[in-house]
């Protein structure tokens, strides 16, 4: 799959390199994004489209919460990296609309009813202008297009009581989470995001980005007091660096659960609440939130729920479950329907049968995706997996491949993926597990995710060691 030999020729003359004429668009440059962005390079034209100007490692943004500075570590600018290192065209904007030519339609028709005609068997996609960017709507064509939006939370926006007042405040995360596992990463807010001070900033940019955490910071370190709402992976690493960076802060957690990470073994589970024991953190679980928890002053940090990205991009509704995810096959292809205009609650009550969207060229991957068939968790070694799933069957179809890819790349994705998930408790511990065993504890897991986040940013810049280290992984 992955061309490591090329990534060993000089960045300035790699351009020079034989590469087919198809060109993929990849619609968000997370990590899963700019996972298929640095395998398909090598062999495609590939566009990376994202509403932000720069790419943040998303398993590390707790951290830079609790520690302001380390930011710098888990971010860069996306035009510098793609186009001036690794050969891929970044286009800052906003992506809006699908288009691919319908197997169902025939040679003239739109999958998205749009009336637009997608020749030569290309489909479009239409982006418009956001801050800084393209200064109005532009259509980019493609020969394939793989959608990595991710899901957005309400995570970094500190909640008022008012706020906490609706329906959702006495939700735990097993009422208001999506349909699969509670996520290890926290997904990106939607921007702009408003300031805990009350005024917007605007987070596609980083110097947004880094104010509005730094605003969030001050607001703790000045906060008698911090409520995290949902224990499961996201909230029990939040409360964990809060109690490390600021110990005068009393930290409480707060879940309808009976236990902290459900989703993990009771090791895992036990150690967590040994941590939390030696540390002051206050436990509130089997019990739902309700704003009279909340004392005078204590900054609120929502940690359960996300919100789907890719509602507005197809037309037909069929291509989305009921919780906003994209429906995919078992080759990350996205499923449609034929019946244009029915949504997928009436595709499943009329019994259609759902198949590839257009002809088989629209990929979706990550948390944005739901594989039929087969769950998967909402975090990076997974949706990593459906990204390596996603570039061999691309690579398949141009009949291209690495020549030192290890053995047979796998075009299926498979029941019973391994939940591995490595938790940070604080810079100097934490947890390696999987949803049977904890694995590794202390500062042995706390260097183990130091390392995963160093060569993890290094192989997205096109570092030869870092993406070497990866490469048997998927």
């Amino acid at each position: 799959m992955h061309h490591f030999a090329r990534s060993l020729v000089p960045a300035g003359v790699r351009h020079l390199l034989p590469r087919a004429p198809k060109r993929v668009v990849i619609v968000g440059g997370g990590p899963t994004g700019l996972f298929c962005a640095d395998r398909l390079r090598h062999h495609f034209q590939v566009t990376v489209v994202d509403s932000k100007e720069f790419f943040e490692f998303t398993p590390s943004i707790l951290r830079a919460l609790a520690d302001p500075p380390h930011l710098s570590r888990i971010t860069f600018d996306y035009r510098e990296v793609l186009e001036g290192q690794l050969g891929v065209e970044f286009v800052l904007g906003q992506a809006t609309k699908i288009d691919v030519p319908s197997r169902f339609a025939g040679s003239g028709g739109s999958a998205s009813g749009s009336g637009t005609i997608a020749t030569n068997g290309r489909g479009s996609l239409t982006v418009e202008p956001t801050v800084g960017s393209v200064r109005e709507e532009t259509r980019m064509s493609f020969d394939y297009c793989v959608v990595a939006v991710g899901v957005a939370n309400g995570l970094w926006k500190p909640r008022s009581l008012e706020d906490l007042s609706g329906p959702t405040a006495a939700s735990s995360s097993s009422t208001i989470s999506t349909a699969r596992p509670t996520n290890h990463k926290p997904a990106q807010p939607a921007v702009p995001v408003p300031s805990p001070g009350g005024s917007a900033l605007d987070e596609r940019r980083l110097d947004g980005r880094r104010r509005n955490l730094q605003l969030l910071h001050e607001k703790l370190a000045n906060a008698p007091g911090a409520v995290v709402v949902g224990a499961g992976l996201v909230g029990v690493e939040l409360a964990a660096e809060l109690a490390h960076f600021f110990p005068r802060l009393k930290v409480t957690l707060v879940d309808g659960a009976a236990h902290v990470l459900p989703q993990l073994a009771d090791p895992a589970r036990d150690y967590t609440m040994e941590f939390f024991a030696k540390h002051g953190v206050k436990l509130r679980l089997g019990q739902p939130f309700v704003p009279e928890l909340v004392s005078e002053g204590e900054v609120v940090l929502w940690c359960v729920g996300t919100k789907p990205r890719a509602s507005e991009l197809f037309v037909d509704r069929s291509v989305l479950r009921s919780n906003g995810q994209i429906r995919v096959n078992k080759r990350m292809q996205v499923l449609g329907s034929s019946h244009m205009g029915l949504t997928s609650v009436e595709e499943l009550n009329h019994g259609v049968v759902l198949q590839p969207l257009g002809q088989g060229q629209i990929f979706a991957i990550g948390d944005a995706a739901s594989v039929e068939g087969v769950p998967l968790a909402q975090m990076i070694f997974h949706g990593e997996e459906m990204a390596s799933i996603a570039v061999a069957n691309i690579e398949a179809a141009e009949n291209v491949a690495s020549p030192i890819a290890l053995g047979g790349a796998k075009k299926e994705a498979e029941v019973g993926q391994p939940l591995l998930a490595c938790t940070s408790l604080g810079p100097q511990d934490g947890m390696f597990s999987t949803q049977s065993e904890l694995v590794a504890t202390g500062a042995l897991a706390a260097i183990q995710k130091q390392v995963i986040e160093a060569t993890k940013m290094g192989a997205l810049q096109g570092d030869p060691l870092s993406s070497l280290l990866w490469l048997p992984v998927h």
